[in-house]
């Protein structure tokens, strides 16, 4: 496991027969959540940002002595532009009792589809692993909610602007709510995390289209 857990997976996310710790289902998920919140990190940081996030990681958490952008990455923070404070609510968070995170909604979609593809932008929309009669439209909502925290609203346009002389993009596409998306977040905090590969991507509709 990294950075999140089976907790992480109720609800729409739920995955059948994992409530056993040492059945096939619950032992697939752990292996899954390891490999593709991998995969997403990989894709979105980079290599060089991942391999330093991994140096301050142990048995699949932050390191207690990590320095204060991956705490920031993973649990969430506050920063302040021109004046306006921001919030990032990070990689994993709670909503009272309910665990929230945008790795949780990748690893789901890569444990019922064929392939999510290295741009995260096309995706095979065909169940499989316990998801039945016609699973379209409910994998496609999970799309979407990933995508919404991965890049913004779901109707967003985004918005280049200068500060300072330096570029900004807009992905959230409603800065008024003090929230930002991942995507956002690492473009707002380049100092700390530069070069990153990760790009826009697309909702899809109830057909996959």
């Amino acid at each position: 496991m990294l950075y999140i857990d089976k907790t992480y997976f109720t609800k729409k996310l739920s995955v059948p027969y994992t409530e056993e710790p040492t059945s096939d289902a619950s032992i697939e998920l752990d292996s899954n959540i390891h490999r593709y919140v991998s995969q997403f990190l990989k894709l979105t940081l980079g290599n060089v940002l991942f391999e330093e996030l991994k140096t301050n990681t142990t048995n699949g958490e932050l390191n207690n002595d990590a320095p204060p952008k991956w705490v920031n990455l993973v649990d969430g923070s506050n920063y302040t532009i021109d004046g306006t404070v921001y919030t990032w609510q990070g990689l994993r968070y709670s909503e009272g009792a309910f665990k929230v995170s945008l790795l949780a909604n990748y690893v789901y979609l890569n444990q019922y589809q064929k392939t999510v593809n290295s741009m995260l932008g096309q995706v095979s929309l065909e169940g499989k692993n316990g998801i039945t009669n016609d699973s379209t439209p409910h994998l496609v909502e999970i799309w979407n909610e990933f995508v919404e925290m991965y890049q913004g609203s779901y109707n967003c346009n985004p918005q280049q602007y200068y500060r300072n002389g330096a570029l900004f993009v807009d992905y959230f596409g409603n800065r008024e709510s003090g929230y930002v998306s991942y995507l956002q977040f690492l473009l707002d905090n380049k100092a700390d995390y530069p070069n990153v590969p990760a790009n826009s991507i697309e909702y899809k509709n109830s057909l996959g289209l």
